[in-house]
């Protein structure tokens, strides 16, 4: 096999599965990205825009315009830190709901294609492994 068709088979992945999602998230008006934010934020609240963009690896003007989207949807609450410049982004109840809700939802739908694929719990702890050591390398 060649190295190639390794990165392929992700990036040709990538497409269709987040078409698939993206319904789901339609229900609640996010996006992928938004959604994506909104996870991380109920993962590691309080949080910071700077620690966001550094774990999701995307740029701070990127994650600010995110951010924007989601506290006007009422779906995270800003606080200042003790450092007056620093701002704590935590999630409101809405978002919390929201989170809870499109989880189950993705949960669901990925449950569906692990099982029509035929993965095993093997093939599915040696994927993530597998993945996991080539993100690293970045």
């Amino acid at each position: 096999m060649e190295i190639n068709q390794l990165f392929n088979s992700f990036t040709e992945l990538y497409r269709p599965y987040v078409k698939s999602v993206q319904p789901l998230l339609d229900q609640y008006q996010l996006h992928t990205a938004q959604f994506l934010v909104l996870k991380d934020i109920y993962l590691h609240e309080p949080t910071t825009l700077v620690e966001i963009s550094k774990r999701r690896c995307i740029e701070k003007p990127s994650t600010r315009k995110l951010l924007k989207v989601l506290h006007e949807h009422d779906l995270l609450t800003v606080t200042p830190g003790e450092d007056k410049r620093q701002k704590l982004l935590s999630l409101t109840d809405k978002g919390n709901q929201i989170y809870h809700e499109v989880i189950e939802k993705v949960t669901a739908l990925q449950q569906q294609i692990v099982e029509e694929a035929g993965l095993s719990q093997d093939d599915i702890e040696q994927t993530i492994r597998t993945l996991k050591a080539i993100k690293h390398q970045f």
